[in-house]
């Protein structure tokens, strides 16, 4: 995703590819992410972790950085066939009572899950 600043373009995600032998688990990834970023010491109202995990097993090859997930930053993880979205800040934060398009958290949710991304927020 690109932002722009007195007239230049910065960068403010980043994909992160692996060769096919290098892939990870999610559930590895995860847990090596844990140890890094231990949920412990999270404030008790933040929302931190696994926030979405596809169904089955998920092998993690492309990682995607970003500090706040939004509509089009999730577009640009798509379109680099990203497996994990890391967001600095957690785009689910309060409980949904349902999925629909009417919010664009909802919205972002909902693609992750068909797209089968999994998100994570340290």
């Amino acid at each position: 995703s690109l932002l722009c600043k007195g007239g230049s373009l910065l960068r403010h995600s980043k994909a992160l590819h692996t060769s096919t032998q290098l892939k990870m688990n999610l559930k590895e990834v995860v847990s090596n992410l844990e140890i890094f970023a231990p949920s412990s010491l999270a404030e008790s109202w933040d929302n931190v972790g696994l926030l979405i995990e596809p169904s089955g097993e998920k092998a993690v090859k492309t990682v995607f950085l970003t500090n706040d997930l939004t509509e089009p930053v999730l577009e640009e993880a798509i379109q680099s066939d990203t497996d994990l979205i890391i967001s600095y800040h957690p785009p689910l934060f309060r409980p949904f009572k349902r999925l629909t398009s009417k919010s664009w958290k909802e919205r972002v949710a909902v693609k992750c899950v068909e797209n089968k991304v999994a998100l994570f927020s340290p």
